[in-house]
């Protein structure tokens, strides 16, 4: 049998699917389970089955939040990769193996994630992570027959949410037609506060002037974080939003109405989209939209898929073309959509048929983008609106983590500043203090305080009572230490 081995840094780990037992947390090999040694820490012991695209960037995001993530992938060199990249540790082997599975103690997992590229062994490995004990065990699916079974899967196999990137990304994409100026919100305290990602079009702190010069204190209105050239900073009253931003407001819902205007103008929804691509984003994405806007079309090269999209949608269009050849874009008269959308999973076909499409007149595009390394491309060539199928799914599974007193977990600028709603109780050291004198780690804030049918927008001399709910923004690297300042007993 091989023995466990450490690699550098210490906290990573690689095991082999015979790893040998062994206990305790110095020096000693203990059973698959790297359990944190610092006082006082709060972890979680979680497993990612298939190490690709979800299951590495779910990886990461967990691991920059140091909980205790093993990720089991079967491919050597993506095992490799996994090792280099990321503080997490590995297992090599079948994540649907009921042998292996058993063998790493995922029964005693409190998250199991099955992302691997074969929704049967996903839903396979998923099931038996719940048969073994494990507390709460999420399938990724592709195909939409599973998600269309979703509840019989759930009731039957024990499987806790069966997720898929694509109809997530679909969703995404729905959302934002609906509402062009919110790229994404999210609703805390049962909708009493809401957060809204916007692209700023025009910027406000012109002509001089600063934050502290539109948003006014009181105003019922918080900007959270700006996301400029794919960094996240949490602002000041002296910062500055420049046309192009991506702008974080929390608020209560009136107040932000009035409040995003001031960055993206009036709201005018799509009435005209065309979308390229018949697969499952694609699909998703026409079906959702038929019948709800004055033209739908799809475009699809392939005869025979492009003859099953036609059978399936009722009122789009299926038009068997090339979307990323200029004169198809020009002879179906891209210039009079009000929005191109390119759904394929090839990412340098989405981008370049984005950019053709907006050349050829579309008011607005957007593109799937998978590859990471391509994102920072987007915005300078035009692009409106950039979706990432592994970002969808893996902030829904984040939001999972988070149980009692911490909830609803927003991601920002994959992964650099996190949102979560915290509700504060009778022990906490912060109750009767004003925030101005709460050491409250750099790179965090308060960004709202929930108090009944209350939402207040603080102020340094506001303070949080017992039962009160915050809204706390912070980076990656402070977001830990500013939730223990808030729970922790005194």
């Amino acid at each position: 049998m091989e023995n466990l081995r450490v690699l550098s840094p210490p906290t990573r780990h690689r095991w082999s699917t015979d790893s040998a037992h062994a206990n305790s947390c110095r020096g000693e090999v203990y059973p698959f389970s790297v359990q944190n040694c610092q006082e006082g820490s709060i972890r979680m012991n979680i497993f990612i089955a298939g190490g690709g695209r979800v299951g590495f960037h779910l990886a990461h995001l967990l691991s920059r939040e140091h909980q205790d993530v093993t990720v089991i992938e079967q491919n050597p060199d993506q095992i490799e990769q996994i090792d280099y990249a990321l503080d997490v540790s590995t297992a090599q082997g079948d994540g649907s193996s009921v042998m292996l599975l058993q063998s790493l103690n995922v029964g005693n997992a409190e998250l199991f994630v099955a992302s691997m590229g074969n929704d049967e062994k996903n839903l396979i490995a998923a099931a038996t992570a719940k048969g073994l004990g494990a507390k709460r065990v999420v399938a990724r699916v592709d195909n939409p027959m599973y998600m269309e079974s979703n509840i019989l899967y759930e009731t039957v196999l024990g499987v806790d949410y069966i997720l898929s990137p694509d109809s997530l990304a679909a969703l995404e994409i729905a959302n934002y037609i609906e509402h062009p100026s919110i790229l994404s919100s999210l609703d805390f305290g049962g909708g009493r506060a809401q957060m809204r990602l916007v692209r700023a079009v025009k910027s406000p702190t012109r002509n001089g002037k600063t934050l502290k010069d539109v948003i006014k204190p009181r105003s019922g209105v918080l900007l959270g974080v700006i996301e400029r050239d794919s960094q996240c900073l949490i602002p000041h009253g002296d910062s500055v939003v420049e046309p192009g931003d991506l702008v974080t407001l929390i608020g209560n819902p009136e107040s932000l109405d009035k409040m995003q205007k001031l960055f993206h103008g009036q709201e005018v929804k799509p009435r005209r989209v065309a979308i390229m691509g018949g697969g499952t984003i694609g699909l998703r994405l026409a079906q959702a939209l038929e019948g709800k806007l004055k033209t739908v079309k799809v475009f699809e090269r392939h005869e025979g898929r492009s003859q099953k999209l036609a059978a399936k949608l009722t009122k789009a269009k299926v038009i068997q073309r090339d979307a990323t050849s200029r004169s198809s874009l020009e002879q179906e008269h891209v210039d009079t959509m009000d929005m191109f959308i390119a759904t394929t999973g090839d990412d340098e076909r989405n981008i370049m048929a984005a950019v053709l499409a907006k050349e050829a007149g579309a008011k607005s595009v957007a593109a799937i983008v998978h590859q990471p390394d391509f994102a920072p491309l987007v915005k300078r060539l035009g692009i409106d609106l950039a979706v990432t199928p592994r970002t969808s799914i893996a902030d829904r599974i984040l939001k999972m983590m988070y149980r009692g007193d911490v909830s609803s977990l927003a991601v920002l600028g994959d992964g650099q500043v996190e949102v979560l709603e915290i509700k504060v109780g009778d022990g906490s050291p912060v109750l009767g203090k004003e925030l101005r004198d709460v050491r409250m780690p750099r790179g965090a804030l308060v960004g709202i305080i929930l108090r009944g049918s209350k939402v207040i927008i603080p102020s340094g001399l506001d303070e949080i009572h017992a039962g009160d709910s915050v809204i706390l923004i912070a980076e990656s690297r402070a977001l830990e230490s500013a939730r223990k300042i808030l729970l922790k007993k005194k």
